[in-house]
Order: structure tokens, then sequence, then C-alpha cells
């Protein structure tokens, strides 16, 4: 005989059903961790390049504040985000690697050939 409609949960003796704990409670939590683990990694991976790259790091957060603001509609967003923009534009670029002297000056000091002589690499004290 076919049975049309089983019951899914286990019966007690008495016909009274079980409670069951649902095995999807555990996959949930192992998500939420792994998702809370690797969000923690993705921001201080953030963080690190935000303090050695500033200027190409606030430009994305301006550009992703004002794609947010036009996909929302919302001004105050928008503007915020051409703000950050703006900012992001009058930053120095990385003033490390900026030239602290004239490109003149650097070239009378540095040889035109790394490979020269090293009698060849000083220019002349008087040479200006």
């Amino acid at each position: 005989m076919v049975v049309w409609s089983s019951s899914s949960g286990r019966a007690a003796r008495h016909g009274v059903r079980e409670m069951t704990r649902s095995a999807r409670g555990g996959r949930i939590r192992w998500w939420l961790r792994t998702g809370a683990l690797l969000t923690i990694i993705g921001v201080i991976r953030l963080a690190r390049t935000a303090a050695k790259y500033p200027r190409p790091t606030i430009s994305l957060a301006g550009t992703v504040i004002t794609v947010s603001g036009i996909s929302l509609r919302s001004e105050p967003v928008l503007i915020s985000g051409f703000v950050v923009l703006v900012l992001a534009m009058f930053m120095p670029s990385d003033p490390a690697s900026a030239p602290a002297r004239s490109c003149s000056a650097r070239l009378r000091a540095l040889p035109l050939t790394p490979f020269a002589p090293a009698s060849r690499r000083l220019p002349p004290s008087d040479w200006r």
C-alpha cells in the first residue's frame, strides 16, 4: 500500500513527534565564522594598503561613495562622494618619490651610465 503523506519527523513511542535539531544551524554558524574571519583579514589588508598608498585608496573610496549616491538617488551621499574625490585630487602624491631637487641638479649629481668607473661618477666641483 502506498502512503500518500508521510511524516518527515521521527515519531516517539506514543505517536507524539520528537523535536530534533536542524543540521543547518551548525552550517550557518560555520559560514558566519568564516565570513567574519575573511572580513577581518580583508579590513586589515585594506588598512595596510591605505597606509601605504593613501591617494589611490581615498580616490577609490570617493568613487564608491559617488556611485552609491547615484544608485541610491541620495543627494547627500552623492555630494559627500564628490567632496572625497576633490580631497583626493588635492592630496599630494607619494612624498617619498617626489624629487627634492630640481631636475638639472639631479642630472649633474648622478652619472648617465650606472656602470661608469668610480673616477667618472662624480662631476667636477666647479662644474655648475
